[in-house]
């Protein structure tokens, strides 16, 4: 690995430290907006938890898109591209979304017998969603608007789930291509702007091995990913 390579290696694995700590905070700060929500009064309360929410995901969306501005950057300048860039940090969701958030993830709580760990551990990952999603966004958009980039690229935590590996040995999305992120709650993934040739990590390049192993002879993508589901899980 030369030594741009390995700048750039050390700055996106610290990008997504920085993002994974982001949402450690996060979940605390759900955590103690819930009681806001009072299990026998739903239907009065839940504008009190909307709002502490709104509160944390534009907080704390800010601060991811403000990371992801600043990897980007740095990415930028490890792969030598000349000139400057302004990187536009992406918007927070829409108050609609947040609701309709809310109203998913507390939906299961109306009935006589409510789970409300349940529902707190659903709201929580889609608040995480929410806000990991703003400097995702905030990496994808730019590499769309940006003419030196060639495109982004999915980068999973090393436990990464299944779903999350799969995605990752598809390597790089450019510019012309219409796949999107796809994080489902819990993800950790982040997103990594590619300048020049996209080079794939040792770990990636496990997994698209696996990848190609576990689907050799398989027909069909709905069972290829079971088959590579099954490879990646019984490691």
């Amino acid at each position: 690995m030369t030594a741009p390579q390995a700048t750039a290696a050390s700055a996106s694995s610290n990008a997504q430290a920085a993002q994974v700590g982001l949402a450690l905070v996060l979940e605390r700060e759900v955590a103690a907006a819930w009681p806001a929500l009072d299990v026998d009064r739903l239907k009065a309360t839940k504008p009190n938890l909307i709002a502490l929410l709104v509160h944390l995901i534009n907080r704390y969306g800010s601060a991811s898109a403000t990371m992801a501005v600043r990897f980007y950057q740095q990415q930028r300048q490890a792969a030598g591209i000349a000139g400057r860039f302004t990187v536009r940090p992406a918007d927070p969701p829409p108050l609609a979304q947040v609701k309709a958030t809310v109203d998913w993830a507390t939906s299961d709580m109306w009935g006589t017998d409510p789970d409300v760990q349940a529902a707190l551990t659903k709201l929580t990952g889609a608040v995480e969603t929410l806000v990991l999603d703003q400097g995702r966004d905030t990496i994808i958009g730019a590499t769309h608007a940006d003419r030196k980039a060639k495109g982004w690229a999915r980068v999973p935590e090393p436990d990464a789930c299944y779903f999350c590996a799969m995605l990752a040995t598809r390597g790089a999305v450019y510019k012309h291509g219409t796949a999107t992120f796809q994080p489902h709650d819990h993800c950790r993934c982040h997103a990594e702007p590619v300048f020049n040739s996209y080079e794939p990590s040792a770990q990636i390049r496990e997994w698209q091995s696996l990848y190609a192993n576990s689907t050799k002879g398989v027909y069909g993508m709905r069972n290829q990913q079971n088959a590579f589901r099954r490879a990646y899980e019984g490691r």
